[in-house]
């Protein structure tokens, strides 16, 4: 018994460094409000602390493993923390991609001599700890505390799924997790089946563009009457049309992103598993076609990812578990870059953007955080339903800027853009908030198009067909054969009744 309290003691002791090295650097710059928000943060900390104690209790056991695995589990805790605080960069499955293909140049771009030592001190630390742990502690019937430990872990990790998901963005977890999408990423694609071509129409010169939003919600978009102008940018343009009244199935990305981009629909919903997207129909075609996403890579769609030529992250270094300003506008000079470089005439470009995803603040640049007084902590409830609004808002508007700027690139061109959120939000209705549970408001997504005059000139019947379908109501199955529609593809199947540039 006393060698065991002796270890138990050892194991805390080498826990609360751990949790305050690597764990702590999380949240030091979160948003939070007065004292019952540092105390929460103080219970996410002590949360993802015990892990740490579960895990260095199994590490530990046995000293020769402790003797290999602690410098290792030190070297890279150390080195995740300070990249954490110092460039509020996180692990991710992009960023492990970049990790294995970076050049020597970039690699001597993040070192310092800050590094150096944060890591140094830290090594030294688990060496001084293995150095006990060989000297100072016997421990007898280590099996016994293998099986106790590691069923120990398991249930705290199987607890609560939201914990899970927090426990899997937080080191060392999200280590292996995004090992884990990582391979995953670079597995080959699954076979899935074609998307049968009926008719195409000749055509020259065309850029689709389509803008998968986030958490963006109709009823939140004043050109659907909302009473706050969030939209006065697009308000003044002509050609442009919202749909106020679209139903999404999904109310969170990884299922409903998968479901726009395929045939998919409400009564073949597993069609998403099986089938190419319309990215690999515009491939095939000869479009030159793009992703340029300001989120991860998602399981779910990954295979949809590889179908297009490129695929561009602006910010590989950001999850939406990392509280730190980044910006759609980000997507713009990789949007430049392709249209100056490309020798295609004909382009389909998909944005993927983070859009009104929670901490709303850091995704809407401080001159356009014109809606007060905004959010103050990360933490919903620490926050009045007005300050909820205001920043929501301000991501409604921020979306118009970016909207608007995007199209700017186009006006010239004979393109058309198709913007539309993967879901909506809720903002308090029955007392839900955010996402990915179930709402009204969060199957109610925004939507918008927008074409040139040119396009108008080559489509003059698919512009008018979207005037007189923008107000009738849709599910987002529309998306997969309208983009196509747009282009002048009509794919097997084809249902006018989901085609908005159709008349019907």
């Amino acid at each position: 018994m006393k060698q065991t309290f002796r270890y138990i003691l050892f194991v805390l002791v080498a826990s609360l460094w751990a949790t305050l090295c690597f764990i702590l650097p999380e949240f030091l710059e979160d948003p939070v409000n007065g004292f019952r928000g540092v105390l929460t943060i103080g219970l996410y900390v002590a949360i993802l602390g015990g892990v740490q104690f579960l895990l260095l209790y199994v590490f530990l056991l046995n000293k020769y493993v402790a003797a290999v695995v602690l410098p290792i589990y030190s070297l890279l805790g150390a080195a995740t923390a300070f990249y954490r605080y110092a460039y509020h960069a996180t692990i991710t499955p992009l960023m492990v991609d970049v990790m294995f293909h970076t050049t020597k140049g970039s690699v001597a771009s993040v070192m310092s001599w800050q590094l150096f030592v944060f890591v140094g001190l830290n090594l030294l630390v688990a060496v001084l700890f293995v150095l006990y742990r060989w000297k100072r502690l016997t421990l007898n019937a280590q099996w016994i505390h293998l099986l106790v430990s590691v069923a120990a872990f398991l249930l705290y990790y199987s607890f609560n799924s939201y914990l899970q998901k927090r426990i899997n963005q937080s080191y060392p977890m999200n280590v292996v997790v995004s090992m884990k999408e990582y391979l995953s990423m670079n597995r080959e694609a699954v076979q899935r089946t074609d998307v049968k071509i009926d008719e195409v129409s000749a055509v020259d010169d065309l850029d689709i563009v389509v803008v998968l939003g986030e958490s963006a919600r109709a009823d939140h978009v004043s050109l659907n009457g909302y009473p706050v102008n969030t939209c006065p940018r697009l308000g003044e343009r002509h050609n442009l049309y919202s749909l106020p009244d679209i139903y999404s199935q999904y109310a969170n990305t990884l299922s409903s992103v998968p479901h726009l981009l395929t045939m998919a629909d409400s009564i073949n919903p597993s069609l998403s598993a099986s089938t190419r997207s319309f990215i690999s129909v515009f491939s095939d075609l000869g479009y030159a076609t793009s992703w340029i996403s300001n989120q991860d890579y998602g399981h779910t769609y990954t295979d949809f990812i590889h179908e297009a030529d490129t695929a561009i992250f602006p910010n590989a270094d950001k999850s939406v578990y990392v509280y730190h300003p980044w910006y759609d506008e980000d997507l713009l000079p990789p949007v430049d870059s392709l249209m100056a470089n490309t020798d295609k005439r004909k382009n389909l470009y998909v944005l993927h953007t983070i859009g009104s995803h929670w901490y709303y603040n850091y995704h809407v640049t401080p001159s356009l955080q014109q809606f007060t007084p905004m959010t103050d902590s990360r933490i919903v409830t620490q926050n009045t339903e007005q300050q909820m609004l205001n920043s929501y808002d301000n991501t409604i508007l921020y979306l118009d800027y970016f909207l608007d700027t995007l199209i700017s690139r186009f006006e010239d061109r004979t393109a058309v853009v198709i913007y539309l959120s993967d879901h909506g939000e809720s903002l308090g209705e029955n007392g839900k908030w955010l996402h990915a549970g179930d709402g009204e408001a969060m199957h109610r997504p925004a939507a918008l198009v927008w074409y040139s005059d040119s396009y108008a000139a080559l489509f003059p019947e698919k512009a008018e067909a979207l005037k007189q379908n923008s107000r009738k109501r849709y599910r987002t199955d529309y998306l997969f054969y309208s983009v196509l529609s747009a282009a002048g593809i009509y794919a097997d199947g084809n249902n006018p009744q989901v085609d908005i540039f159709s008349h019907r």
